[in-house]
């Protein structure tokens, strides 16, 4: 077996200048120094058209329509797991939905809530719903995984191979409390919410 090298670069510039040749689906690399300047996983998602912010998700310098680099771990609050944000059509920031990329058992997540969401008070006003396909508007697949208060918490769930997508969903007091996908970022095991598309 042949070891591989070079899979450790120096920054963010760098990940973005790798050629097409260089970036194949499932593919990760270290970047030394991500946007906060501490060492991350980044792994390159053929499909993915989502847009870049030069941090979570990074478009590549040749502008493909379709090819993108996600943060699959970093150096953010608590444990890291492989995975990436998707569904980020409305999302000024982050996206709806986040895809594991191995199982997780007893997976501890911190949710806390971003300066500008108005979430309805009551202590089941947030809920993680866990997916076995990808989120849809159709809600088709989705499955109740824990909840937490309007302030947030910490929150317990599985990622197995059949439920590996999840999502969370707030009660929006801007529509008279009812249940609505929010946006959020995640850095290690955090997810902060930060907005209703």
């Amino acid at each position: 077996m042949t070891i591989q090298t070079g899979y450790a670069i120096a920054s963010i510039s760098a990940l973005k200048a790798l050629t097409d040749s260089q970036r194949i689906d499932g593919y990760a690399r270290l970047v030394k120094s991500d946007a906060k300047g501490l060492p991350a996983w980044y792994t390159f998602v053929d499909a993915s058209s989502a847009t870049g912010d030069d941090d979570a998700v990074v478009t590549p310098n040749d502008s493909p329509s379709t090819g993108r680099w996600y943060k699959s771990s970093g150096a953010g609050g608590g444990a890291d797991f492989g995975g990436g944000i998707i569904c980020t059509s409305g999302c000024t920031i982050g996206g709806k939905a986040f895809q594991f990329y191995a199982p997780q058992s007893s997976l501890e997540l911190v949710v806390q809530v971003g300066f500008g969401i108005s979430i309805t008070s009551g202590i089941k006003s947030i809920q993680i719903h866990r997916w076995n396909q990808t989120p849809n508007t159709g809600l088709a697949g989705r499955q109740f995984a824990a909840e937490t208060p309007h302030t947030g918490g910490k929150a317990i769930i599985t990622i197995d191979s059949t439920y590996k997508w999840i999502s969370v969903f707030a009660k929006n007091s801007n529509n008279s409390g009812a249940y609505d996908g929010v946006c959020f970022t995640v850095d290690g095991n955090v997810i902060t919410l930060v907005g209703f598309s």
